[in-house]
């Protein structure tokens, strides 16, 4: 652990530490971050970083070792009162320290410390505060090995694409009945001879079954795959190994070349929303100015409503991306949560906006990474109109 890093930090956010604190395992963040080994704590535990001078220790004394593996001061209690008489010590009257805590629960990636402690922490005086744009820097800031994962990753799925593709348009000449269904199934045997993780199948919506963004297929119920079939996939996938990171796209097509106007229409409409977050986004950093993620899907909302299309969206904007598909960094967002987390070089985030009327489903999706020098760069094609199958 880097806590000259983390120390820099504090002293960049005007926070006077960082307390990290677990329960049986009820803290993921805390576990992945302080790496912890499987065997959960029985008794709470407590790691703090202060902006100056060394880290502090807080076990049970009948649990001593489980932080042996992180610098710092031990300080063993024996009951509540013992543990209050170390925290006192600790956290005292007045100080601003950050937490795994979202004011108001607007941030649920980072929300894992409950009400309950952060009442008790409170009695202490000091002042809790939200360790959402912190956790950023050391769990969403990719290496260079990760970005090359994610291109990777790309490559491959890109190769799956084109077969499935290909796999549509040979049944349709040949006169077969295809469906969603066993598109999924064709999809899932090629991607076993890859070296692709899926943490969940991929969407694969025809007609109206485009208009669900949480549509999955199944074997009864399939739309059927014809001549004029609209189709959104969207898949996300990464390579195997450690800290491999996901590649996360969505496509709109059409089986054959007469494409519907109104389908035309709403395609151009997601694809220049999209575009112009993305020119916001940059404009941004050009400036040198700080911008949030919910900042990105209000300009996203703003555009949609202009054109009468707002009370059609069904989700935010994009979520960041990392080891987990839906990683632990600032998300598009001002429609399910209220993200005032900053997008930060070095973090990768989707672009994704989406309209899904009742005949009509329309998603467009990139992945999105801001270089150290802030600049904002894809990897992988952008189909600027419906791919014709």
């Amino acid at each position: 652990m880097d806590t000259t890093a983390i120390q820099t930090l504090l002293k960049e956010y005007d926070l006077d530490g960082w307390l990290f604190t677990d329960f049986q395992g009820r803290d993921p963040i805390t576990h992945d971050f302080l790496k912890l080994t499987d065997r959960k704590c029985t008794r709470r535990l407590f790691y703090y970083i202060p902006a100056a001078g060394q880290p502090v220790k807080v076990l049970s004394a009948i649990e001593p070792l489980l932080l042996d593996h992180l610098p710092g001061k031990k300080f063993l209690y024996k009951g509540i009162q013992g543990q209050r008489e170390v925290l006192a010590q600790i956290l005292e009257p007045g100080k601003r320290i950050a937490c795994q805590y979202s004011p108001g629960g607007n941030v649920p990636t980072i929300s894992t410390m409950d009400a309950g402690l952060v009442e008790y922490l409170r009695t202490f005086g000091m002042e809790p505060m939200s360790s959402a744009d912190l956790m950023q820097h050391f769990g969403a800031v990719l290496t260079e090995a990760q970005i090359e994962s994610h291109r990777k990753a790309g490559v491959i799925i890109h190769r799956i694409l084109d077969e499935i593709f290909s796999w549509i348009r040979k049944n349709l000449n040949e006169g077969r009945y295809i469906d969603e269904w066993m598109m999924l199934k064709e999809f899932g045997r090629l991607i076993r001879a890859e070296e692709i993780y899926m943490d969940s199948p991929p969407f694969f919506g025809i007609d109206d079954h485009a208009c669900d963004p949480g549509y999955e297929p199944e074997p009864s119920g399939s739309r059927q795959i014809r001549e004029g079939s609209r189709l959104i996939i969207d898949i996300a996938g990464r390579l195997p190994e450690e800290d491999a990171v996901y590649y996360d796209i969505s496509w709109c097509m059409n089986v054959g070349p007469e494409i519907d106007p109104e389908y035309e229409r709403l395609f151009n409409s997601v694809y220049n929303v999209r575009s112009r977050v993305l020119s916001f986004i940059q404009e941004r950093l050009n400036e040198g100015k700080a911008i949030c993620g919910y900042e990105a899907d209000a300009l996203a909302k703003t555009l949609f409503r202009a054109q009468g299309l707002d009370s059609y969206i069904m989700h935010r904007t994009g979520h960041n991306i990392g080891h987990n598909c839906h990683g632990i960094g600032a998300n598009l967002d001002d429609y399910e949560t209220h993200d005032v987390r900053r997008l930060l070089p070095g973090t990768m985030f989707s672009i994704e906006p989406g309209i899904y009327t009742q005949e009509y489903g329309v998603r467009l999706e990139y992945d999105v990474y801001i270089t150290k020098d802030k600049k904002t760069k894809i990897f992988g094609p952008v189909p600027d109109k419906i791919l014709v199958i």
